[in-house]
């Protein structure tokens, strides 16, 4: 009988134990009082305020109805959470940096991290569209007249027939994650990536992985969106495959932990990331950054750190078409023992 007591007032303070250390989950839908469009400003409001562990369930929206009609859909075709989106929305533009938040999340300051579990990512409505202008884009001059393009998602298998005989594998990720920058800096376009993150179109980020963002402004103002069903490294057009997604993210406060640029961890990676205009100066932010972390997280001399990196990292074009060009560097966890 004594045992028997012990083990179920162990078992009721476990309970009790579990109950309140279990993540609050909150739901972020993608509407009109939910999203800002275009940039990140330090000065915007919060839409929902969360504290450190929290998990947030999002639901991100692309696609202006608009502009699905001028590419001949019917409108009985495009998703009414669409219309309802983009109401009061001007002109016919694709709206792909309609962006979730800014989230606060309690007691974050600056110099301080927020880590950022993206537990899944999946594709939402089964529209996309994509295309390119004159002017931007990897081989721009080749391409002088704008093309635009409805693409047709098959949810189930995670598909799209992009032309007859040509099937893209869709592995959904969102383009642009990032936190306010310093309110000093005003109104910042979400067009090219920054030291706060944002426009990273960074296709490995998808479910499982975790990004590391510096905090620069009260409670961070994380904001999230610019869904991408399927994009190759370096997005050489400026478009992926552009959509509305749905996720589930955890957001972890990590307090006086001072970051230079944007840091990530697959299930088998560190990833460090390199942003500047010229692509040689990304590669090497990429490589300093991973030396650092590398040599932060196992001991390793610098100059060790680097003849590793030249042996085992890789470095990878994120994307060449958003002014700021990206990089970011891989080391496998595997070669560390311990």
């Amino acid at each position: 009988m004594k045992h028997w007591l012990c083990l179920s007032v162990l078992v009721t303070c476990s309970s009790s134990l579990f109950a309140q250390t279990a993540p609050t989950i909150h739901e972020l839908k993608a509407s009109p009082q939910t999203v800002h469009r275009g940039f990140f400003d330090a000065s915007l409001k919060p839409v929902l305020t969360i504290n450190s562990g929290d998990v947030v369930k999002l639901e991100t929206a692309t696609g202006n109805p608009r502009y699905f009609e001028g590419l001949g859909v019917p409108k009985d075709k495009i998703p009414q959470e669409l219309y309802a989106v983009y109401e009061g929305v001007e002109g016919a533009g694709r709206g792909d940096h309609t962006l979730n938040g800014p989230i606060y999340v309690t007691g974050a300051q600056a110099g301080d991290m927020l880590e950022i579990r993206i537990r899944s990512v999946d594709l939402r409505l089964p529209i996309a569209g994509q295309g390119f202008v004159p002017g931007r884009g990897l081989l721009s001059d080749e391409f002088p007249v704008a093309k635009d393009r409805v693409l047709w998602l098959d949810l189930k298998n995670k598909t799209t027939e992009y032309a007859p005989g040509v099937v893209v594998p869709l592995k959904p990720f969102w383009g642009v994650i990032g936190v306010a920058p310093p309110a000093a800096r005003g109104r910042v376009s979400s067009g090219p990536p920054d030291i706060f993150g944002g426009n990273m179109d960074n296709r490995d980020l998808i479910g499982g992985t975790t990004l590391y963002l510096p905090v620069f402004e009260p409670g961070g103002l994380l904001s999230v969106g610019d869904g991408h069903a399927a994009q190759g490294y370096g997005e050489i057009c400026l478009s992926a495959i552009e959509t509305s997604l749905k996720g589930e993210i955890q957001v972890i406060l990590h307090k006086n932990k001072r970051l230079q640029q944007p840091r990530a961890e697959t299930p088998t990676h560190y990833m460090t990331m390199g942003l500047h205009q010229d692509l040689d100066e990304a590669a090497k932010i990429a490589a300093r950054e991973m030396l650092d972390w590398i040599v932060e997280l196992k001991g390793l001399r610098r100059d060790d750190a680097y003849m590793l990196a030249s042996a085992v990292m890789d470095l990878v074009v994120t994307q060449v078409v958003d002014g700021t060009k990206g990089i970011h560097a891989f080391m496998p966890k595997a070669i560390f023992r311990k």
